[in-house]
């Protein structure tokens, strides 16, 4: 494709979900969306288990509850007033995407398949669409920008910067955005992944990989510390080197190596009544095995066995057998589970990234930079990162919208 000697109302680097929802939304079809990959839309597929989890019918008034920071809260909220979740919904229906909506909240193609909604945008998509094209340089002369690729140089009145962060690099989200509005006067909040799970040190508890906690509550410490710093309440999923699950995946951005977590093993709105009922269960079944109990009580077979053996007791031990400190330490042990955090898994495992362009420069209502005038910004490039259930896309959704909404052509 010659696009070359081209003077574009609006040019979009990258092919993400922001990238590809701004080009089907466009008002001007005299526009070109660069992406440095074979194929758009590459993470598109992988988000919900390759099902794409577009959004969440969350309430309105908690939905800005699920992104990291009281200041992406309040950078968000015009964007969303603008474009909810429902005029999201109604959008890709009238697209022909028949949707479903789960118990939590959780909305999804019918076909739970992301190929459906990643091809839906490609073809929507008013820009012509540059593949395997690398953006090399940026600047402005006058009242247009220099676009430079390996492809050649591009003109254009209105710039979109929507590379993504720098979550699973392999689907095209590598970081390289950054350097890019570095180009343009911006600066950036540094980078750490986001969603991610934790390992842990001295982990001993590999074999249980894929055994979830429903409900677990969990408070986190920072080395040395007696007062927590984050609790929370949750599911906790244990892995082949430590811990994930949506309880772990949103507290990671506080976390860090050397921190503390200490869990229940089972479902705890309230340590002391659960703690009572484990006695309780212990005292009035003496000659029952200790494992039977704990299944009795809610554990899994494995996690069960895990416990009487890290208490070194005999696998046919019963109530009968423990001594009363032997008793606490069990009772201890499925609700005060303590774990250190060796570290956070990097950007290869994180679903998004912390970090990012700096909000302070970026105008909420139109998306467009404050530094230079026509250079906006969508996505997850942007120092935004909502919690597992369709935020973050949907963010990405609505700030595309925005800019849609406000270039000028």
């Amino acid at each position: 494709m010659d696009t070359r000697n081209t003077l574009y109302d609006v040019v979009i680097i990258g092919g993400g979900a922001a990238g590809l929802f701004l080009a089907a939304n466009l008002p001007t079809s005299k526009a070109l969306l660069i992406e440095h990959r074979e194929a758009a839309g590459k993470k598109i597929l992988i988000t919900g288990g390759g099902m794409c989890n577009l959004t969440n019918t969350q309430a309105k008034e908690d939905f800005l509850q699920h992104y990291g920071s009281r200041a992406q809260r309040n950078f968000l909220l015009p964007s969303f007033q603008a474009f909810p979740p429902s005029s999201l919904m109604q959008w890709f229906e009238a697209k022909g995407v028949s949707l479903v909506t789960r118990e939590d909240g959780k909305v999804f193609p019918a076909s739970l398949d992301a190929h459906e909604i990643r091809d839906v945008l490609v073809r929507e998509s008013k820009a012509k669409i540059l593949y395997n094209s690398k953006v090399s340089s940026l600047s402005k002369d006058g009242e247009y920008f220099d676009v430079q690729t390996d492809s050649g140089s591009f003109t254009c009145k209105n710039l979109v910067l929507a590379t993504g962060g720098m979550s699973y690099p392999n689907t095209g989200s590598d970081g390289s955005g950054y350097s890019l509005a570095k180009m343009l006067g911006h600066s950036i909040v540094p980078p750490k992944p986001a969603l991610a799970a934790i390992m842990v040190d001295t982990y001993q508890w590999k074999h249980l990989a894929g055994n979830a906690i429903r409900s677990s509550y969990a408070e986190f410490h920072h080395p040395g510390e007696k007062k927590r710093f984050l609790q929370a309440t949750g599911d906790i999923l244990f892995t082949h080197d430590g811990l994930s699950g949506p309880l772990i995946l949103t507290a990671s951005r506080e976390l860090k190596a050397g921190d503390s977590i200490t869990f229940s093993l089972l479902p705890m709105e309230n340590k002391r009544e659960v703690q009572e009922d484990l006695l309780a269960l212990l005292s009035s079944q003496p000659k029952k095995q200790v494992s039977t109990i704990l299944k009795e009580a809610g554990l899994v077979t494995s996690l069960a066995q895990q416990v009487v053996r890290e208490l070194s007791l005999d696998p046919t031990s019963t109530p009968a057998h423990l001594s009363k400190a032997q008793r606490q330490d069990l009772i201890k042990m499925v609700t005060e589970r303590r774990f250190i955090i060796k570290g956070i898994k990097g950007f290869n495992a994180a679903m998004v990234t912390c970090g990012g362009v700096n909000l302070k420069e970026v105008d909420r209502n139109s998306m467009q930079s404050k530094v230079v005038d026509h250079l906006y910004f969508c996505g997850e490039i942007l120092d935004i990162d909502g919690q597992s259930g369709g935020y973050n896309l949907q963010a990405a959704f609505s700030t595309a919208y925005c800019v849609a909404e406000h270039i000028q052509v």
